[in-house]
């Protein structure tokens, strides 16, 4: 019995040893949140919750988050370039794969299960993710293999007909598109109706002597890592404010704090009476209103008083409007590289900034500027 547990232990520990996949799935996992867990620390500090949703973080400027790559699509990012070189086999580590890996077959039919190395199983994982984002452009049908490659307006003949196609061809499995080109013409054995069929479809897709090329989302264009990482990110609207925030005269603390109240994000006193921090939303400037971020900014006679004042400095004399009229006041009036839109756009987050330092100084050092 004895002997039976150490063979079996052994056993256990040479197959962990050659296939890692179970064992290293959660360390991967585990790593990722690590290295998000480091940038929310820095960015938000400590263990509290952070302001705005981290996803919302990892959105660009255009689309109101602050450009933080996110990790889990940027990983995939890089194993779509891995499986770039496969296909374009341009470095000695593509060729070893297509010798030790796929031995010489096809990428696009080798089967992602067995005895693969976790890596090696996730770029397998990513094709059908590729096949949305690469054009095959058929030239000369030297390098596709007519069966397996996308080469048919975007799939493969496999994969529209099946494996009985090949045989009812008497092509090998390793044919080549030049093996149905005779003289400059698509020429398709006629012995099936999917044959016959292919022979229609093909005829659109013209046929040169340039050598057959792959393109990444757009003819002409090669495979980038960041082409491909907002190629597969997920995208959302872009907002009208982030030209006020994120300019390239900006002061970073000031547009910091203007973001987080464009994103609806200062923890005012109507959310924390909510969570139970503090017992009343009085306005800190002690106008007897409710603190809310509308209040605050800056329908407070104190912060509406300010304003003006910053207002009147950059020479425009008007009402105080809401606080999303002012934004749409400032997207609109203060676009553009001219020297009084900078000043306009650097006064809002000037003011904004300074209005927040001093609410807190009066809320938690009880001390108070005229």
């Amino acid at each position: 019995m004895l002997y039976y547990n150490k063979r079996r232990k052994k056993s256990k520990f040479i197959k962990r040893r050659l296939y890692p996949d179970k064992a290293s799935i959660p360390w991967i996992k585990r790593s990722q949140k690590d290295c998000e867990r480091v940038l929310r620390t820095f960015l938000w500090g400590g263990r509290g919750r952070g302001k705005v949703k981290w996803a919302e973080v990892c959105k660009p400027f255009l689309e109101g988050g602050l450009g933080i790559r996110d990790l889990k699509t940027w990983n995939k990012a890089l194993l779509l370039k891995h499986l770039w070189c496969v296909l374009t086999e341009e470095s000695i580590w593509a060729k070893w794969c297509h010798a030790y890996l796929l031995h010489n077959s096809n990428l696009w039919s080798a089967p992602s299960h067995g005895h693969l190395s976790w890596s090696w199983r996730q770029v397998l994982l990513l094709r059908p993710l590729a096949k949305e984002h690469l054009i095959y452009k058929c030239g000369n049908g030297e390098q596709f293999s007519l069966w397996f490659d996308p080469w048919l307006h975007g799939d493969s003949v496999h994969a529209l007909y099946g494996h009985r196609v090949i045989l009812d061809a008497g092509l090998s499995k390793h044919a080549r598109v030049k093996d149905v080109i005779w003289e400059g013409e698509w020429c398709w054995p006629q012995a099936t109706c999917d044959l016959v069929e292919l022979q229609q479809r093909v005829r659109n897709i013209p046929i040169s002597t340039v050598p057959d090329s792959i393109h990444w989302d757009k003819v002409g264009e090669a495979f980038s890592t960041a082409r491909a990482f907002h190629g597969i990110r997920q995208r959302s609207s872009s907002v009208d404010w982030h030209d006020i925030v994120w300019h390239s005269k900006r002061i970073p603390k000031h547009a910091f704090s203007l973001w987080l109240a464009l994103r609806g994000a200062h923890r005012t006193k109507d959310k924390l009476l909510a969570f139970g921090v503090v017992h009343s939303a009085e306005c800190a400037f002690l106008c007897g209103e409710t603190e809310t971020l509308e209040h605050l900014f800056f329908q407070c006679p104190f912060s509406a008083m300010v304003w003006r004042e910053v207002l009147y400095m950059c020479n425009i004399v008007r009402p105080i409007l809401p606080w999303a009229d002012e934004v749409l006041w400032m997207s609109t009036h203060a676009k553009g590289s001219a020297f009084h839109h900078t000043v306009r756009r650097l006064a809002f987050a000037a003011t904004i900034y300074h209005l927040w330092i001093e609410r807190n100084r009066r809320c938690f050092k009880n001390l108070f500027l005229p």
